[in-house]
């Protein structure tokens, strides 16, 4: 489905990442695991287009997405999440969704998009299209019963669940997933795990780095280790998580901080 080959990217004499390379099977959970500045961020950033590679290539469902504008990787399928969400904290949960949905009429719709901005028939198929799929996104994402609050009333980790909500107007057919556990709680986090394998379990295909090993190694199905810009490892998380290459590459991190 996804095929990452031999990618390298250069910041300058900085090497971020080194000829790295990983396929990732349609409706997989992947876990990109390292410690800070292995790479995990640059290489998500390459993949939806926000970095162009140096070299290599990644391409998806066969075709190179070399050159592309995140936009348009996007359109495609590839849609990544934030650490942070940029939300409207003044607006509703719902209505953050449904701006979130203007990609989804981009590519649904194209020139026809225009019809939508006067009243009639067409208008008001596409705003109770528009508002079917912002109620799933909201049930998928446990957020439903907070439709109507302003964003600025939720949680953190309702904040991170409400940026999946809006990644899924998208209607993605890959989701990556940056940092989705930061900062949560254990009970956010195990509320989040049960998100993500449900949207797996419908088709989804996720991507996901995090830096809580325990939660992303119980999430994940198959499991690479970066580091210093490299792949070290690949395979079922709790294997990785277990060579001895990812432990000194872990406790090095852990000696230097």
């Amino acid at each position: 489905m996804l095929e990452i080959d031999c990618v390298t990217k250069r910041f300058g004499g900085l090497v971020a990442l080194d000829e790295v390379s990983l396929n990732i099977a349609e409706r997989e959970i992947v876990g990109i695991f390292g410690p800070n500045g292995s790479g995990k961020t640059t290489l998500m950033n390459v993949i939806s287009g926000a970095f162009p590679a140096t070299s290599g290539d990644v391409r998806w469902r066969g075709a190179s997405l070399s050159g592309m504008r995140p936009d348009q990787i996007a359109a495609r399928g590839i849609v990544k999440t934030f650490q942070n969400p940029q939300l409207f904290r003044e607006l509703t949960v719902a209505d953050n969704v449904r701006i979130a949905g203007h990609l989804y009429l981009k590519s649904e719709l194209g020139l026809g998009r225009a019809l939508t901005l006067f009243p009639g028939q067409r208008r008001r198929a596409t705003d109770a299209e528009l508002n079917r799929r912002v109620a799933q996104a909201l049930e998928l994402s446990h957020l439903d019963a907070f439709a109507s609050d302003p964003a600025s009333s939720l949680s953190y980790g309702g904040e991170k669940m409400l940026g999946v909500a809006m990644a899924l107007m998208c209607k993605p057919d890959m989701l990556l997933l940056d940092e989705p556990g930061s900062g949560l709680s254990h009970d956010e986090l195990s509320a989040l795990s049960v998100v993500l394998r449900r949207l797996r379990d419908q088709g989804m295909t996720l991507c996901v780095i995090d830096h809580r090993v325990g939660f992303l190694g119980k999430l994940a199905d198959r499991a690479m280790v970066l580091f210093h810009g490299s792949k070290i490892a690949e395979g079922p998380p709790q294997e990785v998580l277990r060579e001895k290459s990812v432990i000194e590459a872990y406790l090095g991190e852990q000696a230097d901080a």
